[in-house]
């Protein structure tokens, strides 16, 4: 999902429009953890019920105050993403729950996105690889499982692609999918990267932050 982010904000400048304009947070949403990356970003990470299709929802926080809103499908694949600035995603996911590629080793799946913002649109497809080896680590007191993954992101329209490859964590028990490492490959420049810095589960400090603590400027 932050691929789909990183090249919409190369679709130009956005108007300013709340993200809560677009998107409102179920009544039936969870919260279970909050993770810090590197970035300057707090992601606040929602578990849902009874609520359609949604079924995992984001809160990503900036460090300028801008929020940006992601909702999930069960699978944990984008339906939704509002950026700070109005731009707007909306995605049909097919593919695996990570759980598949621990119990296989390797899962696949397709995202088909459609980007609107300031009136005009692209589609894009991602295509995104998971594999797992086995390795786990431990963050606030639970056992992640870490696989990596290698996405590519296609704006046939426009002839725009983007290559990202990482890592994430995967807690079977809390049914919880969060970034360890994402790089992308610039379009041809620098690479971009993100890092997790810290997770906050229910009762632990930090829990329910909306203020990055670290890469902020």
């Amino acid at each position: 999902m932050r691929k789909f982010v990183i090249l919409a904000c190369l679709m130009g400048p956005t108007t300013q429009v709340a993200a809560e304009e677009f998107l409102q947070r179920p009544e039936s949403c969870v919260l279970v953890a909050t993770v810090q990356d590197d970035h300057c970003a707090v992601t606040n990470h929602f578990r849902c019920s009874g609520a359609g299709q949604v079924a995992f929802w984001q809160e990503i926080s900036h460090g300028n105050g801008a929020l940006e809103v992601h909702s999930l499908d069960a699978d944990h694949g984008a339906i939704e993403i509002v950026m700070p600035g109005g731009a707007h995603i909306r995605s049909h996911s097919k593919g695996d729950h990570p759980r598949v590629a621990v119990k296989t080793g390797s899962s696949r799946s397709t995202e088909r996105a459609t980007l609107e913002s300031n009136g005009s649109s692209q589609s894009a497809t991602m295509v995104t690889e998971y594999t797992y080896k086995g390795e786990t680590r431990e963050l606030a007191g639970e056992s992640f499982d870490r696989l990596t993954y290698a996405s590519d992101l296609d704006f046939p329209e426009s002839g725009s692609k983007l290559h990202t490859s990482g890592s994430v964590l995967f807690s079977d028990r809390l049914d919880l999918m969060i970034l360890e490492v994402d790089v992308s490959d610039g379009q041809g420049g620098p690479a971009r990267s993100i890092k997790l810095k810290s997770v906050a589960l229910e009762g632990q400090k930090g829990f329910g932050s909306t203020k990055p603590r670290h890469g902020c400027n």
